[in-house]
C-alpha cells in the first residue's frame, strides 16, 4: 500500500469552516454525505422522538395527577382536622376560664386572657379556609399545571409536538444550510477523498503527501506569466521511482467541465510545476550520473473523478479516477532506491 502523509486540503478547509460555524457532529465525509442524504428521515426521526416522549409524559402526568389530587385530598382534611381541633381546644380553655370563681385580680388576669384566646379561635375561624388553601399551594399548583398539560396535549398535540422538536431541528436546519454553502468545499474533499483511496491500491514504493506546500523567502519568478511566485499549493504531491507526479483533483459536474466561466486549473498546475522544478534544483542534487547530472522528472496530472474535457492539452495529462493508477504505473523507474528516499526525505 502506498504510504500516505498530510490531510487533504479541502477537508481541513471543510473541518475549519464548521468549527467555525460552531458544528462538531462530523468526523467524515461519508457522515457529512449520510446526513444530507438522510435529512428528512432526521427530521422524521425527530419529530417522532417527540411525539413517543410527549406521549409518556401524558400518561405519566395523568397517572401523576390522579395521585396529587388524593394527596391534596389527603392534606385538606388533614389540615381541617388540626385547624377544627385547634379552635375546640380554644373553646375549651374560653368554657373553663368563664366557669371559674375568682376573686378580682384574678377575674381580671382571667379577663386579658380570654381576650387573647377569644382572638385567637376567631382568627382560626376567620382564615379557616385561607390557611387550608396554603397548606395545598405547592400541590394546587402542581395540578393546575398538570391540568393545563394534558389539556393541551389532547386538544393541541400536534402543535406541541412541533413546538418541542422544534430546538433539535432548526438546529439540523442550520447545520444543513452551512452544508449547502459549502458544497464545494465538500466536493472537493469527496474528489480528493478518492484520489487518495486509488492511490492507496499502489504498492509502498509510492509515496503521497497531501496537501503539499511551499513558501519562498524569495519569490521565485515565471517569466511565462510574468509573475512572482511566493508559494504554492498542491493538491497532492505523488513520488515515485518514475519522478513526481503534482495531482490536482476536481470534482466537476459535466456542466462545469464545459462552462467557460470557471477557470482552467491548468495555469495553476503549470506554475506549480515551475516553482517545485526550481526548488528541487537547488534543493536536491542526485548522485552524478556517468552522462551528467540526473534530472528529477516532473508530470503534470488533473484527475477528474466523474467527467473530463474532450481533447488533449499541453503541458497537463488529464485522467479520470478510473484511469489514474494505470497512467502512474505506465511510466518506466528512473530513480533508485537511495535517489526516491533522499527527495522523499527533502519533500516530507
Amino acid at each position: 500500500m502506498a504510504k500516505i502523509f498530510g490531510t487533504i486540503e479541502s477537508l481541513k478547509s471543510l473541518k475549519s469552516e464548521l468549527d467555525n460555524n460552531g458544528i462538531s457532529r462530523f468526523n467524515s465525509v461519508k457522515e457529512i454525505n449520510n446526513f444530507l442524504s438522510n435529512y428528512n428521515s432526521e427530521k422524521l426521526t425527530i419529530l417522532k422522538n417527540a411525539s413517543d416522549k410527549l406521549e409518556k409524559e401524558y400518561f405519566e402526568t395523568c397517572n401523576k395527577l390522579k395521585q396529587r389530587i388524593q394527596n391534596k385530598t389527603e392534606r385538606i382534611n388533614l389540615e381541617t382536622k388540626k385547624i377544627d381541633n385547634q379552635i375546640s381546644d380554644l373553646k375549651t380553655k374560653v368554657d373553663s376560664i368563664n366557669s371559674k370563681d375568682a376573686n378580682f385580680l384574678k377575674n381580671i388576669i382571667s379577663s386579658v386572657r380570654l381576650y387573647f384566646i377569644k382572638n385567637q379561635s376567631n382568627y382560626f375561624i376567620k382564615n379557616k379556609t385561607k390557611m387550608i388553601s396554603s397548606s395545598v399551594r405547592d400541590i394546587t399548583r402542581n395540578i393546575e399545571n398538570d391540568e393545563l398539560f394534558i389539556k393541551e396535549y389532547e386538544t393541541k398535540k400536534q402543535n406541541l409536538i412541533e413546538k418541542r422538536a422544534k430546538p433539535e431541528i432548526e438546529k439540523i436546519e442550520y447545520t444543513r444550510n452551512v452544508l449547502e454553502n459549502s458544497r464545494n468545499l465538500i466536493s472537493g474533499a469527496i474528489g480528493e477523498n478518492l484520489v487518495v483511496k486509488e492511490i492507496k491500491k499502489l504498492s509502498d514504493d509510492y509515496v503521497l503527501i497531501n496537501d503539499f506546500n511551499l513558501s519562498f523567502s524569495r519569490p521565485i519568478f515565471h517569466k511565462k506569466y510574468n509573475q512572482r511566485i511566493y508559494s504554492i499549493q498542491i493538491d497532492h504531491l505523488l513520488i515515485t521511482k518514475a519522478g513526481i507526479f503534482i495531482i490536482e483533483t476536481k470534482n466537476w459536474s459535466k456542466s462545469s467541465v464545459n462552462s467557460i466561466s470557471l477557470r482552467s486549473p491548468i495555469e495553476q498546475i503549470e506554475r506549480s510545476n515551475f516553482a517545485l522544478y526550481v526548488y528541487i534544483s537547488e534543493k536536491i542534487t542526485l548522485e552524478e550520473h556517468h552522462w551528467g547530472e540526473q534530472r528529477i522528472p516532473i508530470r503534470n496530472l488533473i484527475v477528474m473523478i466523474n467527467n473530463k474535457p474532450t481533447g488533449q492539452f499541453k503541458y497537463v495529462s488529464i485522467k479520470l479516477l478510473r484511469e489514474l493508477n494505470d497512467y502512474i504505473k505506465y511510466f518506466e523507474p528512473v530513480l533508485t532506491e537511495k535517489q526516491l528516499n533522499r527527495i522523499i526525505t527533502q519533500l516530507t
